[in-house]
């Protein structure tokens, strides 16, 4: 079995139960509470299932880690660690747990954002000064990406907390446009992370007829739950499937998805084919120089076009024509600014 972040928080919670020995736990009890991790940290809904519950202790009572966890059964009923001092965050690690829970950490940490995640935090830090002190070593073997000191992180928590509990929210929020800040009531409907920063997609109370707004988190000063306003969801939006057809965040909810053809040439086409600009990529053509026309269901929108510019001579915009026009003459103005001139 796996041991990737779904695997490693429902351990970790199971851990932390089991150390509580003012409450008995049942099996429908501690995969509750493995379900609600996984709802809190992860936003699944669907519930853990019993087979899951079941190798997860195996996996803990196992010496696959190093663990030889001592669960018990209690009256055929109530789980606890035989020995009540005991807690995986105290255990030394075999080699395989140290490799296993290494790369789980180097994923974990990129969340440690989320203020829900603190007592979750707390046993992935014990474990890796556990790693640390086994191995004499700290050097990290993944470098996510990631910007430090994100203007926006220290609101991720509220919002995400007002999203889940469908909580209305006042904003104090500056565009770059704007000279000063605004108040504004929003509706929250979702976070979403889109190269290295997060925007809030919500509405405002003030809308005269139905649209999404979009909010960067690092365009907003203050949060606070507005509690004389009621929320009120938009039922035009999806979270699960609303930027399915959408690079980027930039979308209101009556955009259709275009087909988009698009060329590439020899040297980026491996690349392109490898990491596709979207899911609905397909590769209409291929040439004899290795070159490919490619088709892409999606939102035309700003991304879209940063995206394609982004290659530089080595793509060709196809189709639509008002879109192959709009990169055109994008490329144009770029072209004007290394005319001969004198710096």
């Amino acid at each position: 079995m796996p041991l990737n972040r779904s695997t490693l928080i429902r351990i970790s919670t199971i851990d932390r139960c089991l150390q509580n020995h003012y409450r008995r736990w049942t099996i429908d009890d501690l995969i509750e509470a493995c379900t609600d991790a996984l709802a809190e940290y992860e936003g699944r809904s669907k519930p853990v299932s019993r087979r899951t519950f079941q190798n997860d202790l195996a996996l803990m009572r196992s010496d696959r880690l190093g663990y030889n966890a001592p669960i018990v059964v209690r009256e055929n009923k109530y789980y606890a660690y035989e020995d009540p001092d005991f807690s995986i965050t105290h255990l030394p690690l075999n080699d395989e747990g140290l490799n296993a829970l290494n790369s789980a950490l180097d994923i974990l940490r990129q969340l440690q954002g989320f203020p829900q995640l603190a007592s979750s935090i707390d046993t992935i830090s014990k474990l890796n000064e556990q790693i640390s002190r086994h191995t004499g070593d700290g050097v990290p073997a993944m470098d996510m990406e990631y910007v430090a000191g994100y203007r926006g992180a220290g609101f991720i928590g509220k919002i995400y907390d007002a999203v889940r509990k469908q909580q209305t929210l006042k904003i104090e929020y500056q565009s770059f446009k704007a000279r000063n800040p605004d108040y504004l009531i929003v509706y929250p409907y979702l976070l979403k992370e889109y190269r290295n920063r997060w925007f809030l997609i919500g509405e405002k109370s003030s809308n005269k007829s139905p649209q999404v707004n979009i909010f960067a988190l690092d365009r907003i000063h203050s949060v606070e739950i507005a509690k004389d306003y009621q929320f009120k969801q938009c039922v035009n939006f999806d979270p699960a499937h609303y930027f399915d057809d959408t690079i980027g965040v930039t979308r209101q909810i009556g955009d259709k998805p275009r087909r988009v053809v698009v060329k590439i040439d020899q040297n980026q086409a491996p690349y392109v084919e490898s990491k596709p600009f979207h899911k609905s990529q397909k590769v209409e053509q291929r040439f004899g120089d290795g070159s490919i026309k490619i088709s892409l269901k999606v939102v035309i929108n700003n991304e879209l076009e940063r995206l394609i510019l982004g290659y530089g001579g080595h793509v060709e915009v196809i189709a639509p024509p008002e879109f192959r026009d709009r990169v055109a003459d994008s490329v144009r103005k770029a072209a004007a600014n290394y005319d001969e001139t004198e710096y």
